[in-house]
């Protein structure tokens, strides 16, 4: 066969070069868990649960007309009150497995990227598991459903469902408070106006406002809301925004994922947002919606949950230092009576873990929580 010999015709001779620079893996934005009041688990103490306590709230029914000379009769005596707040910990676990072939051959270093997996893996377990309990919904003791359900039923504790809307001194808000008369989950998704259903500096100042009135203590110096890109960017458009890279923080460091502030209320994104698809199902909203409908105004799209923070909204165990409950990595890389041949090494990683939602002025562990709002909103990108 007469021709010309080109790289076409030799074919057999080239292969595919092998870069060892491995490419970024997806990460989500995890942030939550630096917004939650800290409770260290100490070793061999007996202890499957988290309990905080808060004493009552100030009160005038106390104080009394004093006559001179005699004293207050101890029936008028002001007594102190103390709330227990409780949640039991769950232990959660994941388990990686690498044959020993691969090991002896892999072009990676796989158990190094196994560790690696474990660990991102569990921060987003973890923050799944905060961002759920304040919603109110369900998180499965294993797998991917991260939400199919609103927990429990009738009164409001740490198992149930956040359902009190914001009108009545709870938790939830919808859109644009100022502008949005329907106060509903199906009202907020049939409504296509961006003025009352996406988030705006009028609507950041009256959740902030919300929480003063409830009296929420400040996180250092001022509320945060933790909130989608794509809500972020919506206050992004506002002539009050303020990027972070354009005030000082008076000597506190930045949140992780902060971008920015507007009336003073400090701004983070977080990619592992709870998105629930537009119905007019009020259970929806404690749906996580996996497959997301989209951005946009329309009816059916995306409803984003974002939350207003002020101090102590939440608590959860010590995550580091020497707690014997923190997150720990396992490697097994020796023969046993299972792998005789020692033939599989298995990195795990385990956690002992719960998040308590802190209710204020509350008697046990009912009442709601009002030191943080859920505020649902659309958004006007197409995202």
């Amino acid at each position: 066969m007469a021709g010309v010999t080109s790289s076409t015709t030799l074919t057999n001779q080239f292969q595919n070069y092998f870069s060892k620079e491995l490419l970024s893996i997806v990460q989500q934005e995890t942030i939550l868990d630096q917004f939650g009041m800290k409770a260290p688990i100490p070793k061999n103490n007996g202890n499957k649960a988290i309990s905080m306590f808060r004493f009552g709230a100030p009160s005038i029914g106390g104080v009394q007309s004093l006559t001179e000379g005699t004293a207050i009769s101890s029936a008028n005596y002001r007594q102190l009150a103390l709330n227990k707040l409780d949640k039991s910990l769950a232990q959660y676990g994941q388990v990686i497995g690498l044959t020993d072939i691969l090991r002896a051959t892999d072009l990676f270093n796989s158990l190094q990227q196994a560790t690696k997996t474990s660990g991102l893996d569990m921060a987003l377990w973890v923050d799944s598991v905060i961002r759920n309990t304040l919603i109110g919904s369900n998180l499965t003791a294993s797998g991917s459903s991260i939400g199919s359900a609103a927990e429990g039923s009738g009164t409001f504790d740490n198992s149930d469902a956040c359902n009190t809307a914001a009108g009545s001194g709870g938790i939830k808000v919808y859109g644009n408070p100022a502008t949005l008369t329907t106060q509903t989950f199906s009202g907020l998704n049939t409504d296509t106006t961006a003025a009352n259903t996406t988030m705006t500096a009028s609507a950041v100042l009256d959740s902030m406002t919300r929480l003063k009135r409830n009296r929420a203590p400040l996180i250092n110096g001022g509320y945060v809301l933790a909130t989608d890109p794509r809500v972020a960017r919506d206050l992004m458009r506002d002539s009050d925004w303020l990027n972070a890279s354009n005030y000082g923080n008076k000597g506190q460091p930045f949140y992780k994922g902060e971008v920015g502030s507007i009336y003073g209320c400090r701004v983070v994104t977080q990619t592992n947002s709870f998105v629930s698809t537009g119905s007019g199902t009020a259970g929806d909203e404690f749906v996580y919606q996996a497959t997301a409908a989209g951005g946009g105004l329309g009816t059916g799209k995306d409803i984003i949950a974002s939350f207003f923070f002020g101090n102590e909204a939440f608590g959860i165990p010590a995550l580091t230092g020497d707690d014997p409950l923190s997150p720990k990595i396992v490697i097994t890389d020796t023969p046993d009576k299972s792998d005789p041949l020692n033939q599989l090494v298995t990195v795990g990683v385990k956690l002992y873990f719960a998040t308590l939602r802190l209710a204020a002025g509350n008697t046990g562990s009912t009442g709601n929580p009002t030191w943080y709002l859920v505020h649902r909103t659309k958004t006007s990108t197409t995202l």
